[in-house]
């Protein structure tokens, strides 16, 4: 028997919108100086640690959250790091102020500030409502920025190094202390194969500059019921060492037993979650995966590049779509699973990142580039063969022996054009690169509200659910997608308005005398705008090659939930009228 009440609280705190780190409050003036900057049109705003390297420039501000920024370049004006730590490195040029808080700041002697340098180590809390970050100490009152003050109305502060207040300026800390836990969270996503899968297990961090990270996590597949068995059970188990120095390079190895998406990128998990157990409508497919891996992670922190380099020796199995409760249409059949080579594999795979974004939940500039290869060293990989539903002769086993070999690149760039509109670009694609086909499970599909929203879920998947196949009393496609597709997506963003809370649409209390539901509701804001897209994409397979497919949209946004309105081009191809959807994410 399953909970629903339990799932739906999952869902919703894995959807929080709003974050809030823990500290000691700012002095009010500073909190306000800081929000202005974190808000302003002008400023490139990101999160994560950050660089600016020798030579580059930013036009306005500058202004990093949660992470640590390496400034070797130039900034017109301020710079603003919130939860983490500054480098003002040789060259480095600010034509404003400095403020950090929760962090300490290193200045070189060749570095150039022209305003006042402000830090205070603390942590410090914040709201982020949508894209607006408010550090009001009481709250998240929402709305747009106060007026920023000028830099002679924030004082600098000078207590002692050890004070919890604050410092003007002071070195990074030698080594973090270490750490230990239990963790009890839901797995990636509500599914149709395994319902919502809950881990639990011990975490623990050594001390020092290069720690040693253990995570030890069982899964329970709720889609089982209460029967214990194998197929209930699934692992997840990472040992990782840090060895260079401000962790920038880490080995590790992982043993585990998953159901993984064939494909996640279409949608969030959030969104992917929200949509299997409200409408019955699971947006992916799934197989299973058991085995160990090693790898070797590198990713300094004052680099927007990371790369990785991994070894699998895994099993692959098909997942036969379960029963999981859901709140509309439970009685209804799940999509059928694609017929998943099974076997096993021994694999190379290496990933490249480039991440300049000014940030990354919703970003206005930047480069997101992301590029994977696969190699399998040694396969024994065969799809299964099956009998059609529809009747007819048994559909052989196929094999995929060694040596094939799979890529994916995806490439997005966020373009601020004016003060309130960006220019937003996509390219991405993937093909076999030994020319052969390659598993159901590294095969793609396009159609759907992820990638081509004017078309049908996987209506470009070169036939592979041209019908149904029969094997151990479940029903299956014989295929998942293509083995080669190329994705080209545009919008154009802007905004209506800023700073629109939901009292001001009408859903929260009197503006004057809120109670406490209504003041909550309050403290959400976000701006209105507006989006204008349009998208086109293929796909290629021994089995079948698909036309280009192109379509056309528009939508209002709110933060980051939008409204969306899809229709392809070609009144041929597609549902053939107009698609409205609901995403709680940008596009892309």
């Amino acid at each position: 028997m399953r909970i629903p009440a339990l799932l739906i609280a999952a869902l919703a705190l894995a959807a929080e919108p709003a974050r809030a780190q823990e500290g000691a409050p700012l002095p009010p003036e500073v909190a306000r100086r800081i929000t202005a900057v974190l808000n302003a049109p002008g400023t490139d705003r990101r999160s994560g640690d950050a660089a600016l390297g020798a030579g580059d420039s930013v036009a306005g501000s500058l202004a990093v959250v949660d992470g640590d920024l390496a400034l070797a370049g130039r900034v017109v004006g301020d710079v603003v790091v919130v939860n983490g730590g500054l480098e003002l490195r040789p060259g480095a040029r600010v034509g404003g102020e400095v403020i950090v808080v929760g962090g300490r700041v290193r200045v070189d002697a060749a570095a150039q500030v022209a305003g006042r340098v402000v830090a205070f180590p603390a942590a410090v809390p914040y709201c982020r409502l949508g894209t607006y970050i408010d550090l009001d100490p009481a709250g998240c009152g929402g709305g747009p920025a106060a007026p920023a003050p000028s830099p002679v109305d924030v004082e600098v502060v000078e207590v002692p190094a050890d004070s919890a207040a604050g410092e003007a300026l002071g070195a990074y800390p030698e080594e973090e202390s270490g750490r230990t836990s239990f963790v009890v969270d839901a797995g990636r996503s509500y599914n149709r194969v395994e319902g919502l899968p809950i881990r639990f297990g011990p975490s623990l961090q050594t001390a020092g500059l290069n720690p040693t990270r253990l995570r030890a996590l069982a899964i329970v597949r709720t889609e089982t019921g209460p029967e214990v068995g194998p197929g209930r059970w699934g692992f997840d188990a990472r040992l990782e060492q840090f060895v260079a120095s401000r962790r920038a390079l880490r080995v590790g190895g992982r043993v585990y037993s998953l159901i993984d998406p064939i494909e996640g990128w279409h949608l969030s998990d959030v969104e992917n979650s929200l949509s299997t157990f409200f409408l019955h409508e699971d947006y992916r497919d799934h197989y299973e995966r058991q085995g160990w891996s090693a790898y070797a992670t590198w990713k300094p922190a004052t680099s927007p590049l990371s790369a990785s380099v991994e070894y699998r020796h895994e099993r692959h199995r098909p997942a036969a779509a379960g029963s999981p409760w859901t709140l509309y249409r439970n009685q209804e059949p799940w999509r059928p699973q694609p017929l998943a080579a099974r076997g096993h594999v021994e694999a190379l795979g290496a990933t490249l990142r480039l991440d300049t974004r000014s940030e990354q939940w919703d970003p206005s500039t930047g480069w997101h580039v992301s590029a994977e290869v696969e190699h399998a060293l040694k396969s024994r990989l065969r799809r299964p063969s099956a009998v059609p539903a529809a009747g007819g002769s048994e559909l052989p086993e196929v094999a995929y022996p060694d040596g094939w070999s799979t890529g994916m690149l995806d490439i997005r760039r966020y373009n601020r054009i004016s003060p309130t509109s960006r220019l937003n670009l996509r390219v991405a694609g993937a093909a076999s690169l030994t020319g052969g086909g390659v598993p159901p499970q590294r095969q793609h599909a396009l159609g759907g509200e992820g990638s081509l929203p004017g078309f049908a879920l996987y209506e470009l998947d070169c036939r592979a659910r041209a019908g149904t196949v029969r094997r151990d009393e479940a029903t299956w496609y014989p295929q998942y997608g293509c083995d080669s597709f190329a994705l080209f997506q545009v919008e154009w963003r802007g905004d209506l308005l800023s700073g629109i809370s939901w009292t001001d649409l009408g859903l929260g209390g009197r503006s004057g005398d809120p109670g406490k539901g209504e003041e909550w509701m309050s403290r959400f804001s976000a701006d209105l705008g507006w989006v204008v897209f349009a998208d086109m994409g293929a796909g290629w397979s021994d089995r079948a090659e698909e036309v280009a497919a192109v379509d056309i949209g528009a939508g209002i946004t709110f933060g980051r939930f939008g409204v969306y309105a899809a229709m392809p081009v070609d009144e041929e191809q597609g549902r053939g009228g107009l698609n409205v959807f609901i995403r709680l994410a940008p596009r892309f």
